[in-house]
């Protein structure tokens, strides 16, 4: 501060005196002659291109640094990625590959009528957890084994995608929320599916209503359960792309308190070093139960949906 107000007093500063000792013909000569508007502004063109470019020099120069910020939405935020353009894109991709990978290989197990071993029972385990304890209960014992495939796809899918974004340079497909929302949609649909091909058109959107409803409450009612309809999808949306998302910004934020503190001093950036990588390690096993966890939710969720179109009065 005190260095800048030098600066700006000297700018300040009118010129010294000429001294007694300069030379006799250094006062008596002539005032320099008044530039013509033509000679200015001739001037002042080739002197503003200098000082452009030399303020142009200064601004880079000068740029800050990347943030904190931007470090972290950068690592969770949709990027280019190997000369495609999106980043989830190509995870998604590769994770819906390795999917019928492991189903294919599930099912070749199976041959000979051997009991299956190693991936093929584990699969087999979580197949048969999904159609007896998610799928049969919620949406009946009829109608559950026909939506069993599409809630293995749901389970399967949004489970590997957590896994994989949990390994070093991947990426979490189900963290983009047009992932989700894409998920969300595949429900919404298989939702009015449930209710249209058992009751029509017609029959759907009337059971939409609850039975006995008073004549007067009806517009109220209609309204609310319309919105009902687009709020189930949209809770699906948002409820696994929060979770995907916010798991990874916890670890990336436990790790830039490094550089961070760092830049505070040295000491501090050793001190929190061991406390930010074991914070970390909990929040990465944390994250493979959530995978889990998330999966199960959305696949739970779905079928909860299902059967309340497809078995209004219960």
């Amino acid at each position: 501060m005190s260095a800048l107000l030098l600066a700006l007093f000297l700018q300040a500063a009118p010129a010294p005196a000429a001294t007694p000792a300069q030379p006799a013909a250094e006062a008596a000569s002539p005032a320099p002659q008044a530039e013509t508007p033509t000679e200015a502004h001739a001037a002042g063109a080739t002197a503003e291109p200098h000082e452009a470019a030399a303020h142009g020099s200064e601004g880079a120069q000068a740029e800050p640094a990347e943030g904190p910020a931007e470090i972290i939405f950068h690592h969770v935020m949709d990027g280019p990625f190997l000369g495609f353009k999106s980043k989830h894109l190509v995870f998604l991709i590769l994770v819906a590959i390795l999917v019928i990978a492991i189903a294919r290989l599930a099912v070749r197990s199976y041959g000979g009528g051997v009991v299956p071993r190693g991936l093929g029972a584990a699969v087999e385990g979580l197949v048969v957890f999904i159609r007896d304890e998610v799928a049969e209960p919620n949406i009946g014992h009829g109608d559950g084994r026909k939506f069993t495939p599409l809630l293995c796809s749901f389970f399967f899918f949004i489970l590997l995608a957590a896994l994989v974004g949990l390994v070093p340079l991947s990426a979490t497909s189900t963290g983009n929320i047009a992932v989700t929302l894409g998920l969300a949609t595949v429900s919404f649909v298989a939702q009015q599916y449930a209710g249209i091909s058992k009751y029509g058109v017609a029959g759907h959107l009337h059971n939409l209503v609850p039975p006995g409803m008073p004549v007067l409450l009806l517009p109220i009612m209609v309204v609310v359960e319309l919105l009902g309809v687009f709020t189930k999808p949209f809770a699906l949306t948002v409820r696994l792309f929060a979770n995907m998302l916010a798991g990874h910004m916890v670890i990336t934020t436990l790790l830039l308190l490094i550089p961070l503190l760092g830049q505070l001093h040295w000491l501090a950036g050793v001190a929190v070093t061991p406390i930010s990588l074991l914070l970390s390690v909990f929040i990465m096993l944390l994250e493979l139960l959530v995978a889990f966890i998330q999966a199960y939710i959305f696949t739970l969720l779905t079928a909860i949906f299902i059967g309340m179109y497809a078995h209004p009065a219960h």
